[in-house]
C-alpha cells in the first residue's frame, strides 16, 4: 500500500523498508528555498522533484500534484522538508485534485511537443504521436532505452506522450537524442524534426491531459487532429547557426503569427 513518510534528509538506506533498500515504488519529493531554479527533477538516492518555494508561486500545487500522483500509481513519496510547508501546501491544494477539469491560472495555454528528423517521419505516416513504449512496440526508434532514463525518470514515464511549454526545453531533449547523452547547452547546433503545438484546455476538454507535478503529458497516444501547428526547417526560416534556442524562438514566432492569421 503506497503511503507518504517525512524525512528530514533522504540517505542510502531507507529506513521504511524491511532490507532498508529502495526500488521503482520510492520517489522522493523536496521543498526548499533554493532561488537558484523554480522546480527540477534530478536522481540522487530515487527519483526526486526538487521544488522552491523561493521561486515557484505555484509550489504547493506542484507538490501535491507529485503526490497525488505517485501514490495513485501505488509509489511510496519520502517528503523531505518541513512539516509546517506540507501542512500549508494541503491547505492550498484544498477542494483540487491533479485532475481538476479545467486550466488552472499559472498553467501553460500552449503546450509543445517536439521530436527528431525520423521520428517526425513516422509520426507523419501514422498520425498520432506516440509514447516511447508505444512506439517500442514495433521496434521502430531503436533505442534500448529513452534519453530520459539517464536523469532518473521512473519507468511509468515511458507510458506518455511528454508535453512542455514554449521555449528551448524541448529541443534540448531532440538535441540530447541526437547526441546520445544529455546536452543542456541550448546554443549548440543540432538537427530538429518538427515542434507540434497544442492547446492545453482542448486536451482538458477531451480527457487527454494529465498532470504530475513535474511534468504535463498524455497516456499512450496524442492524435495530430489535436495539433495547432507543426514547425519545421521547411516553414520556419532560419537564417542562423541551428540551435535549440534560435530553432524554438523562430517556430514559436511562426505559430504565433500563424495563429494571427
Amino acid at each position: 500500500m503506497s503511503k507518504l513518510y517525512f524525512v528530514n534528509k533522504i540517505s542510502s538506506k531507507n529506513p521504511f523498508s524491511p532490507d532498508g533498500k529502495y526500488d521503482e515504488n520510492w520517489v522522493e519529493l523536496r521543498i526548499t528555498d533554493d532561488a537558484k531554479y523554480k522546480l527540477v527533477t534530478c536522481k540522487d538516492v530515487i527519483f526526486c522533484l526538487e521544488i522552491s518555494k523561493a521561486n515557484e508561486e505555484n509550489w504547493a500545487f506542484r507538490a501535491m500534484d507529485y503526490i497525488a500522483y505517485h501514490l495513485a500509481l501505488g509509489r511510496n513519496v519520502v517528503y523531505t522538508g518541513e512539516g509546517d510547508d506540507y501542512m500549508r501546501a494541503k491547505e492550498i491544494y484544498r477542494g483540487h485534485s491533479m485532475s481538476d477539469p479545467f486550466l488552472r491560472p499559472y498553467e501553460p495555454r500552449i503546450l509543445v511537443h517536439s521530436t527528431t528528423p525520423n521520428a517526425y517521419r513516422q509520426i507523419m505516416k501514422d498520425g498520432v504521436l506516440k509514447s516511447w513504449n508505444k512506439v517500442n512496440e514495433r521496434h521502430r526508434h531503436g533505442e534500448i532505452e529513452p534519453i530520459g532514463a539517464l536523469l532518473g525518470d521512473p519507468v511509468d514515464f515511458r507510458d506518455y506522450v511528454m508535453l512542455g511549454e514554449l521555449g528551448f526545453w524541448n529541443e534540448i531533449i531532440v538535441s540530447s537524442k541526437e547526441k546520445g547523452y544529455i546536452c543542456m547547452d541550448a546554443d549548440c547546433e543540432y538537427n530538429p524534426g518538427a515542434r507540434f503545438y497544442f492547446s492545453t484546455w482542448e486536451l482538458i476538454k477531451s480527457g487527454l491531459f494529465i498532470r504530475d507535478g513535474a511534468h504535463y503529458k498524455v497516456r499512450n497516444m496524442l492524435p495530430l487532429s489535436h495539433s495547432l501547428f507543426c514547425a519545421t526547417t521547411d516553414n520556419v526560416s532560419i537564417n542562423t547557426k541551428i540551435t535549440p534556442r534560435t530553432f524554438a524562438e523562430l517556430a514559436d514566432k511562426a505559430f504565433e503569427e500563424y495563429n494571427r492569421v
